[in-house]
């Protein structure tokens, strides 16, 4: 059974919004996060071309958080609606540091002048492209945050990103 939450208001009758969310065990957080996107967005009637992009950008942001990060790792989806259609996704992690991450997901590289020599350069080196794919799959709807997770003491990351529309 998933962990999961619904977020209420104290005192509201009925709340628009519901979060759920989702512990990423290390060994097979890419596979399972993929493996939640999909389901989600195929309930809510998303393209196959949608809900493929999609995974895409959760398998890189796992791999990244395993890479990069410390445990836990959670998936978390903000639903909207009494349907319950899903609108927002983020990947949480333990570590704090955000370094780059934010100013990589806003202007990725290879997008500015096309004669900034170092522009170029950064864009073909062999890390670091996975933050660029994000960006340009949601459209640049994605952003890195501090959090915390529900497991893990203290202040984490978080790199959230809009879902596709149905």
């Amino acid at each position: 059974m998933p962990a999961s939450i619904a977020a209420r208001r104290p005192g509201a009758a009925a709340c628009p919004w519901t979060v759920r969310i989702w512990r990423l065990p290390g060994d097979r957080a890419e596979h399972r996060a993929r493996d939640i996107v999909r389901r989600l967005l195929t309930r809510a009637g998303i393209s196959a071309e949608g809900i493929a992009d999609t995974e895409l950008v959760v398998a890189e942001l796992a791999t990244n958080g395993l890479r990069h990060a410390a445990p836990p790792y959670e998936l978390r989806v903000l639903f909207a609606g009494s349907r319950l259609r899903p609108i927002w996704c983020e990947l949480a992690d333990a570590d704090p540091f955000l370094g780059r991450v934010p100013e990589m997901l806003r202007e990725p590289a290879g997008n500015g002048d096309p004669d900034d020599l170092d522009t170029l350069i950064a864009g073909l080196s062999p890390g670091g492209r996975g933050l660029s794919l994000v960006h340009a799959l949601t459209a640049g709807r994605c952003l890195a945050y501090p959090t915390s997770t529900c497991a893990g003491p203290g202040v984490g990351k978080a790199i959230g990103f809009a879902f596709p529309e149905a």
